[in-house]
């Protein structure tokens, strides 16, 4: 016999039929971290690949206010400001004034 198919030849099947299954990547993943699950490199990269798609993409809190919110808030400032200004001058006005009168 000459080549061609040989009984018992070529590379042994894996036996995939103790493998665990996960529901997603993640917990694959996890699995492995926490040792209760034998890592395979194939499926290690796999999950890594996975997980982008299998969970949605968690944004970070916005910190800066709306532009509008801004305007308004700045407005608000120079308000208060002139007006705690204004007041400061009342005062001393009001304190020159009354110094003089006694």
């Amino acid at each position: 016999m000459k080549g061609g198919y040989r009984t018992g030849a070529g590379r042994k099947k894996k036996d995939r039929s103790n493998q665990d299954y996960f529901e997603d990547a993640e917990s694959y993943l996890l699995a492995v971290v926490q040792g209760r699950a034998i890592p395979d490199a194939v499926r290690v990269q796999a999950a890594k690949s996975l997980i982008a798609y299998q969970t949605a993409k968690k944004r970070a809190p916005v910190k800066s206010p709306a532009p509008a919110k801004l305007q308004e808030k700045m407005e608000r400032d120079i308000e208060k400001s002139n007006a705690a200004e204004f007041e400061a001058k009342a005062a001393e006005i009001l304190k020159k004034h009354r110094r003089i009168k006694s």
